[in-house]
């Protein structure tokens, strides 16, 4: 194994490393190291250590470069990257060697332990913390390790492979080692936690240090998703909009106002004692999200990658003299609505346009909004399809095929129990209109309630149904009540859906999983003004239990 130390011109915190390396359990001859910077001396202090140790000659113009020049010199199977602050336990270069041999190469994560926040406050604890949680994680099986988590500091990778791909991507100044881990996971290389393969790292020392990496996050992220677009799919580039909406609203209205971080120095002697771990994350949160806007350094797809699309849902419109109610809103009501859509000049898509453009890893205009309606009721096509047809607004109809002609027979009572549903030849004619059909199950039930053939049935014979009678391929799903599991998700891909909708509110950015839409639920019994702010925030802002209890 040839162990590369990416060393960063800190002499002082070399020696411990080098130190460490000397004392490893693995047999003579089992690794050499080298040192990726020229301006370390090529014997530090502590005499000539028992291994082979060389280095790469000459001051290299950025990481990547060095990095290339010393696997370029690298003699051993497997290189095993270190940061220069890191302190490998004793048994830790065997370990990787043991992993690397039996699976015959992978990406392999050590465990890293934060070294050095022994009575540490504040930030720094709160760094400490976080990182020994995803440690925590990875040991439990609670989340997959992934290219994301490959920062060099403690991962090892087959020689041959880094090379077959070039290396390291020399265009970039920061984020180059994830940006090499993406491209191994896409050459076919599996990426492994090693719990046993432990070392510890140096935390950052003061909070302005650790402002500055979530700062290099946020660039890092940018400078991957410049060479690989498809990254938009992980969060938490992908999802601006994840998490508790005061939060989401305090950072959207910071980084308007491009708010400085300093005045946290002047805070932290208040704040430490008291460790406000919510206030901390929402720092890391907003410190990444104004890097990645200066990194990206357009404003345009800035826009496009924070205001993720809203899906609307609708479900019943009605007629005078009907009142309003959760599930029904009044035709005049809709017709505002969509009034309002134009006068905002909001981008009202398809929902097969906003799968294709996610298909295509291309970030969907701006505040852009879907529209579509579930169940499949009468009055969407004599009411709701004229007023959209008339502004040349597509919306997508998801159908109970199993109902299809009759009426609601799934609720008991309220507004939609035994309310008529659309026959087939009505929905053939709703094809001419800008309405696309998606698929609802075939008895709307609770998928999460039924066992796995009963689910199959429900999701793969409604889209036959739908198919055979409409004579086009149908691509969408709606999950009857909102109800749905990964596993029922994953059914519904496999049927062939190119979509997924539920009814977790919020806005969809490229994170969201495609199969696992969100949408905002649009209650007839709320204002215009209601209507504007839950569409400006892609959610409601009065939790769904107050609504309820209201009403």
């Amino acid at each position: 194994m040839s162990v590369i130390v990416v060393a960063r011109d800190r002499p002082g915190r070399l020696g411990p490393c080098i130190a460490a390396l000397a004392r490893q359990t693995a047999a003579a001859g089992a690794f050499e190291v080298i040192l990726s910077d020229g301006r370390v001396p090529a014997r530090p202090a502590g005499g000539q250590p028992p291994f082979p140790l060389r280095v790469v000659q000459g001051r290299q113009p950025n990481r990547a470069m060095a990095l290339n020049a010393a696997v370029g010199m690298a003699k051993g199977s497997y290189c095993l990257f270190l940061g220069d602050d890191v302190v490998a336990d004793q048994e830790l270069v065997e370990r990787h060697l043991i992993a690397q041999r039996r699976s015959s190469g992978v990406i392999g994560i050590g465990r890293l332990r934060p070294r050095g926040q022994d009575g540490a406050r504040g930030l720094v604890r709160y760094f400490s913390e976080r990182q020994e949680e995803l440690s925590r994680q990875l040991d439990s099986g609670q989340i997959d390790p992934d290219f994301r988590a490959c920062v060099i500091g403690n991962l090892s990778v087959p020689t041959s492979q880094i090379r077959s791909i070039q290396g390291f991507d020399e265009r970039m100044s920061t984020g180059e080692d994830v940006e090499l881990a993406y491209r191994l996971e896409r050459a076919g290389l599996r990426t492994v936690y090693l719990a046993d393969a432990e070392a510890e790292e140096q935390v950052p020392e003061g909070a302005r240090a650790i402002v500055g990496a979530f700062d290099r996050e946020g660039a890092s992220a940018v400078a991957v998703y410049r060479r690989h677009p498809q990254v938009l799919m992980f969060s938490p580039l992908g999802d601006f909009s994840h998490g508790w909406i005061a939060a989401v609203l305090l950072r959207r209205l910071l980084l308007l106002g491009r708010a400085p971080v300093w005045p946290l120095g002047l805070l932290e002697p208040v704040l430490a004692p008291r460790f406000p771990v919510r206030l901390y994350r929402f720092i890391e949160l907003y410190c990444y999200w104004r890097s990645v806007r200066r990194a990206l350094g357009d404003p345009e797809v800035w826009r496009r990658l924070t205001r993720g699309t809203v899906i609307l849902m609708y479900h019943a419109v009605g007629r005078p003299p009907e009142r309003a109610s959760r599930f029904v809103v009044p035709a005049r009501r809709f017709r505002r609505q969509l009034a309002w859509l134009r006068l905002r000049r909001r981008p009202v898509l398809g929902l097969d346009e906003y799968v294709r453009l996610r298909e295509q890893n291309e970030l969907p205009p701006s505040r852009s909004v879907v529209i579509t309606f579930d169940d499949g009721y009468r009055d969407n096509a004599e009411l709701a399809a004229p007023m959209l047809r008339r502004r040349g607004m597509p919306a997508t109809l998801f159908v109970v095929t199993g109902a299809v002609g009759d009426a609601n027979r799934w609720e008991a009572d309220g507004p939609l129990a035994g309310r008529p549903l659309l026959s087939w030849d009505e929905l053939r004619r709703l094809r001419a209109l800008p309405m696309a059909i998606g698929a609802h199950s075939v008895s709307h039930p609770r998928l999460p309630e039924l066992g796995p053939r009963e689910v199959e049935r429900e999701i793969v014979d409604s889209r036959v149904r739908l198919d055979e009678e409409l004579g086009c391929r149908v691509e969408h799903f709606a999950y009857p009540f909102g109800r749905t599991s990964e596993a029922i998700a994953s059914a519904v891909r496999d049927a062939g859906f190119a979509s997924g909708c539920g009814v977790q509110p919020g806005p969809n950015g490229p994170a969201v999983p495609v199969h696992q839409l969100r949408r905002l639920e649009v209650w007839g019994t709320h204002s215009l003004l209601r209507f504007a702010l839950d569409l400006s925030l892609g959610r409601r802002l009065v939790p769904p239990a107050l609504s309820l209890r209201r009403r």
